[in-house]
């Protein structure tokens, strides 16, 4: 792995951790990763960029080596990456997302779509929502009460999570949560994703806390900004993406995680100027699963729509 060069930048007081690589002359291109992941999840894509362009990887507030404030929102992603394209004087960029990335990045594109050139999201779409059994439709009263306690559950969650007894655990883990994960990519996310607190404690390198970010947050609110991306977009769906929602989200025990019949067709639909890749041999973490087949996706589009 290419060893990129790292700065501190300041975001209304929060301190993000940035890596970049390549020519800081060229265009540049922001990849963003998902909620409890790491910048550096993302090399293989990064380093294959690196050879046309200036990549910037930020691990997001609450990751990584970034600050994490203990309360997280949107605004406050999106403050971020306007913060981090401002430090590196970057008036203009692609934007790369996967997964919260992805939700992140479409909606500074909507907002600011004199920055944003052009656009790429790996499983950005969120988890499908018109499948899920009957039994999960309830009145409103009882759909408040679950909200309300999903959002007192989220906001207690300590800012670490249990130790982790060494890296070969936290490498097993990943395995057993991603099956097509190759061992050797599994030891080096492993090394990447988590960290050594002041006590000698092993520990994932996010704040659990981060789930925050989601409260709120639907597929109605979503869409509503897939449809102002004016830029083109690259949308990529990982075909095993429904193991990872089926596990995710209590929805019943019937529940696939798969889309119903049109429903990511329709999806699509909502952004103006798109092309779609199903990645066959992937599920939800498609930089886990198909790293490679991503990076010269990714590549291949920017080469032909980066405007």
């Amino acid at each position: 792995m290419t060893e990129p060069a790292s700065r501190t930048v300041d975001s209304g007081g929060v301190a993000l951790n940035v890596y970049s690589l390549g020519d800081e002359q060229a265009p540049s291109v922001i990849l963003l990763h998902a909620m409890r992941d790491v910048a550096l999840s993302l090399m293989p894509v990064a380093e294959l960029l690196a050879g046309d362009y200036h990549v910037l990887l930020p691990d997001l507030r609450g990751h990584g080596r970034s600050e994490r404030p203990g309360s997280y929102a949107m605004p406050a992603y999106l403050f971020d990456v306007s913060s981090v394209l401002d430090a590196f004087e970057k008036a203009t960029t692609a934007v790369f997302g996967h997964s919260l990335g992805g939700q992140i990045g479409v909606r500074f594109a909507a907002l600011y779509p004199d920055r944003v050139r052009t656009a790429i999201l790996a499983e950005g779409l969120g988890p499908p929502a018109r499948n899920r059994p009957d039994s999960f439709m309830l009145d409103g009263a009882r759909l408040m009460k679950i909200e309300g306690q999903r959002i007192l559950d989220t906001m207690a969650l300590p800012a670490a999570a249990r130790p982790l007894p060494d890296l070969a655990f936290a490498a097993n883990r990943l395995l057993i949560n991603n099956p097509r994960l190759t061992p050797e990519r599994a030891n080096t996310l492993a090394a990447n994703a988590t960290e050594t607190d002041p006590l000698g404690n092993l520990l994932w390198a996010f704040d659990p806390r981060v789930a925050s970010v989601f409260l709120g947050l639907g597929h109605e609110d979503s869409e509503r900004y897939w449809r102002q991306v004016g830029c083109p977009t690259l949308l990529i769906t990982g075909a095993q993406a429904h193991e990872y929602w089926s596990q995710a989200i209590p929805a019943g025990s019937d529940w696939t995680g798969e889309y119903a019949p049109g429903e990511l067709a329709e999806r699509l639909s909502a952004f103006p100027d798109h092309e779609h890749l199903r990645f066959e041999a992937s599920g939800h973490m498609v930089h886990y699963d198909e790293p490679d087949t991503l990076a010269r996706a990714s590549y291949e589009f920017l080469r032909r729509r980066y405007e």
